[in-house]
């Protein structure tokens, strides 16, 4: 009973404030109107943000069907990760980015053991799939998160210019995707990444050709990778 308790707080917070952060102002702004306040280009399209909605939806179904399976360690993860999730976007609401970049990676780490705490071969609903697409949307998001917190303190990015470090981040997240895809498995979170990375492109259009180019020749690249690199996963004992 006190892991149901602790899971579903934490869990509808979590939601409460993911959700009303895009349609309720708080500190006086909404979370996008702070995002599009900041010229960075390794971002996705407003539009993109609605796989919140997915992510939440598949979370809620986890949840239902293992309140009498996660362990203590899946319980305090799960928890932690909600609790990061609600902190973090207070910290991006008062602009403390620097704090909020850091509960950030945070919550990807935290995630990543939650992640790993279920063996390769369980892409099922109710074991690691929800929590693959949460994941790497965070990892993304973290990415993101890193251009927003540059920016806001004017960084220069020793002289090189803001598309080729657009694309730099870029090489980097495939490069991450195709490791998970590889050593973990995982389908489903280089999609996330094709799926934010259209965002970017259509964020980007013909205004920034080289992000936008980049964006989709690597989308090809993942699209590959999904259907190509293959390892055999272990089974775990």
């Amino acid at each position: 009973m006190p892991k149901l308790i602790l899971m579903t707080i934490t869990f509808i917070v979590s939601l409460i404030l993911t959700f009303s952060s895009y349609f309720i102002k708080i500190n006086g702004q909404s979370s996008l109107e702070i995002s599009n306040r900041f010229p960075v280009m390794f971002a996705p399209i407003n539009i993109s943000y609605m796989i919140w909605i997915l992510i939440y939806i598949l979370l809620a179904y986890w949840l239902v069907m293992n309140f009498q399976k996660t362990s203590i360690k899946q319980t305090v993860l799960f928890s932690n990760v909600c609790i990061l999730q609600a902190l973090s976007i207070l910290f991006w609401h008062y602009e403390l980015f620097i704090v909020f970049f850091c509960c950030s990676v945070i919550l990807v780490l935290y995630l990543f053991i939650l992640y790993n705490t279920y063996p390769h071969t369980n892409n099922a609903l109710t074991g690691r799939l929800p929590i693959s697409i949460y994941f790497a949307w965070s990892t993304f998001i973290m990415m993101t998160n890193a251009s927003f917190t540059l920016t806001s303190y004017e960084w220069h990015g020793f002289g090189l210019s803001n598309p080729l470090w657009a694309v730099i981040l870029l090489s980097i997240g495939v490069a991450i995707a195709l490791h998970i895809r590889y050593y973990h498995f995982d389908i489903v979170y280089p999609s996330v990444f094709i799926w934010a990375y259209i965002g970017i492109a259509f964020h980007n259009r013909l205004d920034e050709l080289l992000v936008t180019t980049a964006a989709l020749f690597l989308c090809g690249v993942l699209f590959v990778g999904i259907l190509f690199v293959k390892k055999k996963p272990a089974h775990r004992k």
